[in-house]
């Protein structure tokens, strides 16, 4: 779909994936918890989606652990910016904030979640995204 930096062509690559290493992990958990920034008491909420998107691009060259991890992230996060906007909507028509602090929190947990599988050096699956990426 969306390919802005190209990855470069790999001639000792047996289609395996290398162990992770330690930068590459916290790396990737970085990214994921940039997740936490959809929450309403940090006023930088789009962190979230720059994070990732920037992260992909660093690591379709560097990394294919971290760009399968990045993969993952944007695609989730494009889905919790559709939500926030609709919870937006929500708070202004039903005038409470309780929308705004549910999507915040399930991306919170899902971020979290992801960064602990990260930083084990499993791979990311998150249950819902766009699917914009690849």
């Amino acid at each position: 779909m969306f390919n802005i930096n190209p990855k470069p062509a790999d001639e000792d690559s047996d289609g395996k994936l290398k162990p992770p290493t330690q930068a590459e992990k916290t790396c990737a958990v970085i990214l994921h918890l940039s997740g936490l920034c959809w929450l309403p008491i940090i006023p930088l909420q789009v962190l979230a989606l720059i994070v990732p998107f920037l992260g992909l691009q660093f690591a379709r060259a560097h990394s294919e652990f971290v760009e399968q991890h990045a993969v993952q992230i944007c695609n989730f996060q494009m889905l919790m910016a559709c939500f926030y906007v609709l919870a937006l909507i929500a708070t202004l028509f039903f005038k409470t904030p309780i929308f705004i602090w549910w999507v915040a929190i399930g991306a919170s947990l899902f971020s979290v979640w992801e960064a602990a599988k990260a930083i084990n050096g499993w791979p990311a699956k998150y249950p819902a995204g766009l699917k914009l990426f690849k």
